[in-house]
């Protein structure tokens, strides 16, 4: 199996130019949004990469665009802060320009934990005590009301007391008839 792998030298690479990968979007896909200050100018995501966005403002927003600070782009669910690299004013009044990726403005989705356990079943295994950390809790409520002092004061310790007799009994019960 042969595998042909093309290098060029830096010289052959001009200044500003990427070596790597620009996917295209199709124009259905690619409805997005600039925010320039309090301005949002509706845009057409054509390609992106790992580094940026070329993007397609219509003739009527063109002249809205100015080149300043960083803006965000609202795309696919995602904003993202970005900085103007260079724009194209087509002969038909519309507007190209790129934009390059400075950071993910994007809220994380919250990690939801809860200490009380759930009746369904997870599709993920989760890495939380929270049904440990209840049953804990059950028992030692349990276990103070069964206290002499607390329990009598309610009325709960005879009960308790009577349930953990009976709990103990069956074991030991069933335990015997195996050995």
């Amino acid at each position: 199996m042969n595998q042909t792998i093309e290098t060029g030298s830096e010289s052959e690479l001009h200044e500003g130019e990427s070596s790597f990968f620009r996917c295209p979007i199709q124009e259905s896909d690619g409805k997005a949004v600039i925010r320039i200050g309090r301005r949002r100018i509706p845009v057409v995501v054509q390609e992106t990469s790992i580094d940026g966005f070329t993007l397609t403002v219509a003739a009527k927003h063109a002249s809205q665009i100015q080149i300043s600070g960083p803006w965000e782009l609202e795309y696919a669910d995602a904003r993202t802060e970005v900085h103007p690299q260079w724009i194209f004013n087509a002969p038909d009044g519309n507007a190209q320009l790129a934009v390059r990726r400075l950071r993910d403005l994007t809220k994380p989705d919250p990690i939801r934990s809860t200490w009380w356990p759930t009746l369904r079943r997870n599709r993920y295994k989760q890495s939380d005590n929270s049904s440990l950390a209840f049953g804990g809790f059950v028992l030692a409520f349990i276990a103070m009301l069964g206290l002499p002092g607390i329990g009598e004061k309610l009325g709960s310790a005879h009960y308790i007391q009577a349930a953990i007799t009976w709990v103990y009994k069956g074991i030991h019960t069933e335990i015997k008839e195996w050995w």
